[in-house]
């Protein structure tokens, strides 16, 4: 790709984010208003009354991220120096699936030890050692990496190196990756992770006789335009109702606390 046509794509992406966070201010400005009229203190009151609790104490403190954006790529397509495994590849989403020619077994209490050494070598996995392992993420039988860089950690789909597991051995993996990344704009305060959750509440996203179990800060998608993927730092806030082992996981954009309405609630199997 000329350097031209890059300048192109991103003065084009520079006019669709900035049509895009208006858009988005207008709409959680309202929930943002509401939030900070009620008080962090009103709003731990009503919880409590609602029987929501909380796994530990929350952060009131602002972080940082940044805008950032990829463009397409076909990086895992150099996928045949991976030796001792069955592959396929998806060039539409330059994603790989992988079957392993032997099983490998796998600490039973902790499978990630065995997973880490595998992963970090170059015949195994692709750029293996850019994955970190993510317990939020994670249950008994699909163990989650999510891609790291310098700004921080990627929840997006986009990069992911899933391993699945059964009867207690490494069957196979599925792999995504996010190429070289570019900064659209300078270093922005985010919410605090308080904000996040009080947000959440506010919004009815949270029920009644829940406990929320973790926060995590970490990029995900924002939207697509013309070939480039924006991203944004994201928290994620996992809870579990009463009666229920699925953990519920739900998403607020961190610059400015508006629910992120593709949010869904994500099967993680909860272990008694």
């Amino acid at each position: 790709m000329d350097f031209k046509r890059i300048e192109v794509i991103f003065l084009f992406v520079f006019i669709a984010l900035d049509i895009f966070l208006f858009s988005s201010y207008r709409q959680s400005r309202n929930a943002v208003v509401s939030i900070s009229s009620a008080g962090g203190s009103s709003l731990t009151k009503e919880m409590s009354q609602d029987n929501i609790t909380l796994a530990g104490k929350l952060d009131n403190h602002p972080s940082h991220g940044y805008y950032l954006a990829s463009t397409e790529h076909h990086t895992l397509r150099d996928y045949t120096k991976l030796r001792n495994q069955s592959i396929s590849y998806n060039s539409d989403k330059d994603q790989i699936n992988s079957t392993l020619d032997e099983p490998i077994l796998v600490f039973s209490s902790q499978p990630w030890k065995t997973i880490n050494k595998y992963k970090n070598k170059d015949q195994n996995v692709l750029f293996g050692k850019e994955y970190q392992y993510c317990a939020n993420l994670s249950d008994r039988n699909n163990l989650v990496y999510v891609q790291t860089q310098k700004w921080g950690q990627f929840y997006s789909l986009n990069g992911r190196l899933t391993f699945q597991l059964a009867q207690g051995r490494l069957v196979g993996y599925q792999q995504t990756y996010i190429g070289k990344l570019n900064v659209l704009r300078e270093k922005q305060s985010t919410i605090s992770e308080r904000r996040a959750v009080d947000s959440l509440y506010t919004n009815n996203e949270i029920p009644n006789n829940s406990q929320v179990k973790w926060t995590s800060l970490a990029y995900n998608k924002l939207l697509n335009f013309k070939g480039s993927t924006i991203y944004i730092p994201i928290w994620y806030v996992g809870f579990v109702t009463k009666g229920n082992k699925n953990m519920e996981i739900r998403k607020i954009n961190a610059f400015n606390g508006g629910l992120m309405k593709n949010a869904s609630s994500l099967g993680v199997i909860v272990d008694e």
